[in-house]
């Protein structure tokens, strides 16, 4: 038997820690009190009205809705007609807690709420793989912890990179002994090359000799001075023996044997000239060449470690000298700032590279997973970049968000749905991949749409229903039909009109009365 039915009437009047006790709503035994002083106030308007209606006490409780044709429920012409007042005088309004507005059409926007589910954010995970078998030296980290970009992982001796260190080690110094060269080869060529243009000009022996004499130039000197030389002691013969074979005494024969000699000699002199030219040439090539392939082999085994995933701060300071067995020495970092999600590597432990020995997550962001159903397809076009409201019960007062960087374009034909994606900041770490929220999105506004506040709505044995007030200090029970609902309205599709005055607040005090009634009459 209820409780408030057995309450025996009591005075109207209320101490004021009653009236606290009824704006609350949290104590029975004081609505029951305020039920029962109300009771007897009602009764006899109550036992009126139902003399009046001529019918039995259920009519005279319920408005009774009618199905028409299409079996859609409607409200007769009078609504009020055959449902039950109470009444409850206006200097009770405020200590009950009443508060009536006229309901009004207007902008009604409904709110689509789906399960979503929090997940990594799939751009910022790592799974760290080893590039080569070996030992595991020493693990750096563990289970859960926070890692920043670069840090040392785990440290695995492996052979493959302390003989690929070595190359390189090799590699470059063949690529200082082709630069050294190239440099030297480089130098003589120029002091050759001006050697030549001197040597065309027909310098003096003596000044020649003083200006290239700190000039390196290999055996380039010999070769071309001694040409020289020959050449310019023949050429002073002839000029000579001219000069005494015009007077007579020496012969014309004497002449043309040292004019023989000078040709002779000065044939010499300019092959000299062209094969040094032709081989200063081919020898500066040659050792440029050499060097681009000391920087190739060396460039080559500089990238064979990178293939491997050795960074430019240990190829830097390469020296088996120093670092000895530690040369062979393979480490693993963080490509990022994260959190350790798993571990599976151990000391001594043989690794190779087909088994993942750590994963990295950088929580900062997680994204949200949600599906909408085929009947959220027009939701889809507004969804691009569109902010969307995140509630957790883990943190019943939070209200995260998150912006949607993908809707789907094909629906899932297993279960009818299209997957939808979105990105929350997650500074706090307050929400956990793997953990489930409520996403709310915006669905589409309707105009001039009858509404009243959640508040309003009162329900029993699966009746939708509304108190309305006629007047003064009376109310009726007003069934209603509604529709969808957002965070502070409902849609009324059929049971009231504009401008009626409903019960927003209290209404919980008008139920407990009218209950209170019904099992008073049983």
């Amino acid at each position: 038997m209820n409780p408030i039915a057995s309450q025996k009437p009591t005075p109207a009047k209320l101490t004021k820690s009653s009236r606290h006790l009824v704006l609350g709503a949290v104590a029975l035994a004081s609505i029951a009190s305020i039920a029962g002083a109300f009771a007897m106030r009602s009764y006899d308007a109550r036992r009126h009205e139902t003399a009046a209606a001529g019918g039995d006490a259920g009519s005279t409780r319920l408005m009774k809705l009618e199905e028409n044709s299409s079996g859609a429920a409607t409200t007769t012409e009078n609504p009020d007609a055959s449902s039950g007042a109470l009444k409850l005088p206006q200097d009770r309004w405020a200590v009950s807690g009443i508060e009536l507005q006229p309901i009004r059409k207007g902008p009604f926007a409904t709110t689509v709420h789906l399960t979503g589910k929090v997940s990594l954010n799939q751009d910022r995970v790592a799974h760290i793989f080893p590039m080569v078998e070996g030992t595991v030296e020493s693990v750096s980290v563990g289970l859960g912890e926070t890692v920043k970009a670069e840090q040392l992982l785990a440290t695995i001796h492996s052979r493959v990179i302390g003989e690929s260190k070595l190359k390189l080690f090799q590699a470059r110094l063949q690529l200082e002994m082709a630069k050294t060269k190239h440099e030297l080869q480089t130098e003589v060529a120029q002091n050759v090359d001006d050697l030549l243009k001197a040597l065309r000009e027909k310098m003096p022996i003596e000044e020649i000799e003083a200006a290239f004499r700190r000039r390196p130039m290999g055996e380039y000197r010999e070769r071309l001075l001694a040409a020289y030389s020959n050449y310019t002691k023949s050429q002073a013969d002839v000029s000579r023996l001219g000069n005494i074979t015009t007077s007579g005494a020496v012969s014309g024969k004497t002449l043309l044997s040292a004019e023989a000699n000078r040709n002779a000699d000065l044939a010499t002199f300019q092959s000299r000239l062209e094969e040094v030219g032709y081989g200063l040439r081919m020898t500066t090539l040659l050792s440029s060449q050499s060097l681009k392939e000391a920087e190739t082999q060396a460039a080559v085994a500089e990238t064979s470690l990178h293939i491997l995933g050795v960074r430019d701060a240990e190829l830097s300071k390469i020296d088996p000298t120093e670092q000895g067995e530690g040369i062979s020495h393979y480490l693993l970092r963080a490509p990022f700032d994260g959190t350790v999600l798993t571990k599976d590597v151990v000391l001594s432990e043989q690794v190779r590279p087909d088994v993942m020995l750590l994963s990295i997550a950088d929580l900062s962001t997680v994204w949200i997973l949600a599906d909408l159903y085929q009947e959220h397809i027009p939701l889809l076009n507004s969804l691009a970049d569109q902010t969307v409201h995140l509630h957790s019960e883990s943190w019943p007062d939070r209200t995260f968000e998150a912006k949607v960087f993908f809707a789907g374009e094909t629906m899932d034909e297993s279960t009818r749905t299209i997957s939808m994606r979105a990105i929350a900041d997650n500074a706090e770490r307050l929400l956990k991949p793997g953990m489930f929220v409520t996403v709310d999105l915006s669905g589409i506004t309707q105009q001039n749409v009858l509404q009243v506040p959640l508040t309003a709505i009162q329900e029993h044995e699966g009746q939708k229903f509304v108190f309305v007030h006629r007047g003064e200090d009376l109310f009726v029970r007003r069934d209603i039909v509604v529709g969808s609902a957002n965070e502070s309205f409902i849609m009324i599709k059929d049971g009231l009109q504009p401008e009626e005055s409903v019960v927003i607040e209290g209404g919980f005090i008008l139920k407990s009365q009218m209950l209170a009634e019904l099992m008073g009459e049983e």
